[in-house]
């Protein structure tokens, strides 16, 4: 497989939170270290440095709970989140994108600040209540990123393996165990490229006995992603069967619900995985 990718760089200024959003903030933040993203820590800014280190970012990326980040105390006096906020929204446009992320959406009177802050978004403002972190990564990806389409090159082979790099120590696991006795052509979803992969997986999956989605901890991109390429490579009248197979030690039967009547889906220990897998292969070549 040959891949040509185009990759745009950017920063993302990560707003200060209220306290109840400080766990969230540590995940996300996380998540965006290993897309490789450039961030610029909102926590180590002081009020009279905003302005500059705003500047200094191509977009930012501010957290809601269920505290108002504009004078909660009801003294007139705004929240670190608040002023960063506030500072954000003035440099909203064509060059500066501002992301709001509320993913535990509130009710009563939690609920009436959100509502005004959604009412009130100006231009290159993008809101979202998606609980995931790695998604709403994403979304920030699509957004900031212009996707070029890719060259590449697809071969015939027994199981296309596919994962989210987050997952890669325990995929490539899975991978050198398949390796030894089948032909394998495994594809890592890079969050920090902004390939279109569409094409490619399509055409590969075509060229393939089986295909296979694993994941162990981005079980929230897994699901709709595997849901999407059934759906984008003919759904049930497709010739090349699909198997989602996920690692027992973070994924939950409940997972698989969304494929009951689709496609096949296992959870197993990591040791296992590979002894499905192949269970799956040899079942459908008899067919």
């Amino acid at each position: 497989m040959f891949i040509t990718l185009y990759n745009r760089n950017f920063t993302v200024f990560l707003a200060a939170v209220t306290p109840d959003m400080e766990g969230i903030r540590e995940e996300l933040k996380y998540v965006l270290d290993n897309a490789s993203i450039e961030i610029i820590d909102g926590n180590d800014v002081k009020a009279e440095t905003v302005d500059a280190a705003i500047l200094a970012a191509d977009c930012s990326v501010h957290l809601l709970g269920k505290t108002d980040i504009y004078s909660p105390g009801g003294d007139g006096y705004d929240t670190m989140a608040g002023i960063q906020f506030r500072n954000a929204k003035g440099k909203c446009g064509k060059e500066f994108k501002m992301f709001v992320w509320n993913p535990e959406p509130t009710v009563n009177s939690a609920n009436s600040y959100i509502n005004s802050i959604r009412r009130d978004v100006v231009e290159n403002t993008f809101y979202t209540d998606k609980p995931s972190p790695i998604i709403f990564v994403e979304d920030i990806r699509n957004i900031m990123n212009v996707k070029q389409s890719e060259s590449q090159r697809h071969e015939p082979t027994d199981i296309f393996f596919l994962y989210n790099d987050l997952d890669s120590d325990t995929a490539n696991g899975i991978y050198n165990m398949l390796k030894d006795f089948q032909k394998v052509n495994k594809l890592g979803i890079n969050m920090s490229s902004d390939m279109d992969y569409n094409s490619y997986i399509s055409d590969q999956l075509a060229d393939s006995q089986i295909g296979v989605v694993y994941y162990n901890y981005a079980g929230d991109w897994a699901v709709p992603f595997a849901r999407q390429i059934w759906k984008d490579t003919g759904g049930s009248s497709s010739k090349t069967p699909l198997l989602v197979t996920a690692n027992s030690e973070h994924a939950k039967e409940d997972d698989m619900k969304a494929f009951k009547g689709i496609m096949e889906c296992t959870v197993d220990e990591q040791l296992r995985i590979p002894l499905d897998i192949k269970v799956f292969l040899d079942k459908n070549n008899q067919k």
